[in-house]
């Protein structure tokens, strides 16, 4: 049996979970309604209602986007999934293993040979929850090294 190939998980997946969990994107979602809705009542009151609503939700709700996710993705704790690894199953957690290009001059590809560069492990009694999203499943942890840890679908 040939070892597993690793993967990265795509950025975007990743800024949608976050902005899907009340914690982390709750303030993002708040912005985008209070934006809407003065959009709303711009339409049938004021005008200037209507262009403070477009300015919240084309100016303020990007930049609010982007310091949630400079905030999150570029934290210790998500840093493994945005890196190249492999998940394994076993009894009682998760193997993470991080791997990094044999060769870092050249360009990554899916076929290429793996350094191992790091390793984590993770216990199933720290899940807090479960869900599917895309071709992952996202896992949810308390006290471990990674908050989110996302292990593809098979």
């Amino acid at each position: 049996m040939d070892a597993p190939q690793p993967f990265a998980v795509s950025r975007n997946i990743v800024f949608m979970t976050l902005l899907a969990n009340p914690s982390t994107g709750l303030f993002v979602w708040i912005i985008l309604i209070i934006g809407l809705v003065f959009i709303v009542l711009g339409c049938f009151a004021d005008v200037r209602f209507l262009i403070l609503g477009l300015i919240i939700c084309l100016t303020g709700l990007p930049a609010m986007a982007f310091f949630a996710f400079a905030k999150y993705m570029f934290a210790s704790d998500m840093l493994a999934n945005l890196l190249h690894h492999t998940v394994e199953r076993h009894g009682d957690g998760y193997l993470l293993r991080i791997y990094r290009p044999a060769n870092q001059d050249e360009p990554i590809e899916a076929d290429k040979n793996w350094i191992e560069s790091g390793k984590l492990t993770f216990s199933d009694s720290n899940i807090v929850k479960k869900k599917t999203i895309d071709e992952y499943e996202v896992i949810f942890f308390k006290d471990s090294p990674l908050r989110i840890l996302y292990v593809p679908s098979c």
